[in-house]
């Protein structure tokens, strides 16, 4: 892949680049890499990744890969990258050597994947006070509220208290090696392992009608992480596998039949959806024809439509039993038989009196009756 530098992080004293990231898209998927210090963030910083976002996301990419290895660096552009992020539907991140400091809250934001000599490390945030009273207690007040955002993000992350996530760090910097980390919860898998079968798997499994099911999660008393990592016989078994099976062999049956059950259940997703927009349709139909038949008035549109998108047959009953509304001019047009036939020998003072709308029609009309009937009133006055 052709990497391209998007951000440089410069070290303002030694005027050298202590941190990157870089972009790229791949085959339908959005790559980062983050290298180094995460520097102060910038309004450039944001737009430049803000754009390569847009521009990722305006040509359907939905899921993004981030490479990582840092020492942390500015809580605000490591909170700021974890917003941007966040607009793909799914995000994963790779650890390498590192991950410290500022770049944990990163990592506890998605699913990360550690490697075996990764090393990491999480302590209280940090920063410079200095000013007058007033300022120190604002710049307090300011760490106060991003370490309780730490607080909360790792104990969401790990399943721990937050009074636990507290006492890990009460003594200074709390650093963890792989297994650590993946015991603590801070990660999600160790690159090489067989990762344990979440819940969302388990079910999209049993929706596939696969023949042996993975057990449910266990509580580890230990850990209040959830952990439902199969054995090698289970996992063979489940697959369908030699017994003689490799890990290799393991892991691409595992990648296999989730791939199977994600299709499975985009499958369902997308059946469903067409179900529901042609009865939406059928629905609509069903309420327009009723409207040009004058059954409904137009104001009653969006009721039906809703009735019949509940249940078609029974609205559709309904509307086919309902007769037409007649028409207002229906009513008072003299040439149609619903027309009270004594209007026909109303004098002029009748319409007047009993009928001034429909006087006042024939008079903006122009209605050849009005003149015959002016004619008969004021030959009848003189």
């Amino acid at each position: 892949m052709n990497w391209n530098k998007i951000i440089s992080f410069i070290d303002p004293k030694k005027k050298e680049e202590v941190g990157r990231i870089e972009a790229t898209n791949n085959k339908g998927v959005a790559y980062f890499k983050i290298i180094g210090r995460i520097w102060s963030w910038s309004a450039d910083y944001d737009s430049i990744l803000r754009r390569e976002i847009d521009n990722a996301l305006s040509d359907g990419i939905k899921k993004a890969v981030v490479y990582g290895s840092s020492p942390g660096g500015s809580v605000f552009a490591t909170s700021e990258i974890a917003n941007l992020l966040d607009q793909f539907d799914d995000v994963k991140i790779e650890v390498g050597a590192l991950m410290a400091s500022a770049f944990t809250y990163l990592t506890s934001k998605f699913h990360t994947t550690i490697k075996t000599n990764t090393q990491g490390m999480i302590h209280m945030p940090m920063t410079s006070l200095r000013g007058n009273i007033k300022e120190v207690k604002s710049e307090l007040k300011l760490l106060e509220n991003i370490t309780d955002d730490y607080v909360k993000t790792y104990s969401k992350k790990t399943g721990k208290s937050e009074d636990d996530i507290k006492a890990l760090w009460a003594d200074g910097d709390y650093w963890m090696n792989a297994t650590e980390l993946k015991k603590e919860g801070f990660v999600d898998a160790v690159a090489g392992e067989i990762e344990a079968f979440t819940e969302e798997d388990i079910l999209a499994i049993k929706a596939c009608g696969a023949p042996t099911i993975p057990k449910k999660k266990k509580i580890n008393k230990n850990n209040s992480q959830n952990s439902n990592q199969m054995d090698r016989e289970e996992l063979i078994a489940l697959y369908g596998l030699e017994a003689n099976a490799t890990d290799a062999d393991i892991m691409e049956a595992a990648k296999k039949i989730k791939v199977d059950a994600l299709k499975h259940r985009d499958s369902e997703k997308a059946a469903k959806e067409k179900k529901a927009s042609e009865q939406k349709t059928a629905a609509t139909e069903l309420v327009e024809a009723a409207i040009k038949d004058k059954k409904i008035k137009a104001d009653q549109k969006e009721q039906y439509q809703k009735l019949a998108e509940a249940d078609y047959d029974s609205t559709k009953s309904v509307l086919e039993a309902m007769k037409s509304i007649p028409k207002l001019t229906d009513e008072l047009d003299p040439k149609n038989n619903n027309v009270d036939a004594n209007k026909e020998k109303w004098t002029l003072e009748d319409w007047i009196e009993k009928d001034p709308k429909g006087y006042n029609k024939m008079l903006a009309e122009g209605d050849e009756r009005l003149e015959v009937l002016e004619n008969d009133y004021f030959k009848t006055s003189n």
